[in-house]
């Protein structure tokens, strides 16, 4: 019976293991797709202002694919 229990907490400790992994695997999946999109929507405004270039433009161009710098 002991051992029973031994191995019903090993296999619920493996399983619990793999879930967390496939959550945290799902969360960078998100957290990548939303940083796609927002790198997409800063260079459609660097493509709009490119013509009147400021320091807000400079910041816009440096803040994309920052996250991959870190």
């Amino acid at each position: 019976m002991d051992v029973e229990l031994l191995l019903a907490g090993e296999s619920m400790t493996a399983v619990t293991l793999l879930v967390l992994a496939l959550l945290k695997n799902s969360e960078m999946r998100a957290e990548h797709a939303i940083q796609r999109k927002l790198d997409a929507i800063a260079r459609a405004l660097l493509e709009m202002n490119k013509d009147r270039p400021g320091q807000a433009f400079q910041d816009l161009r440096d803040s994309i694919r920052m996250e991959e710098e870190t």
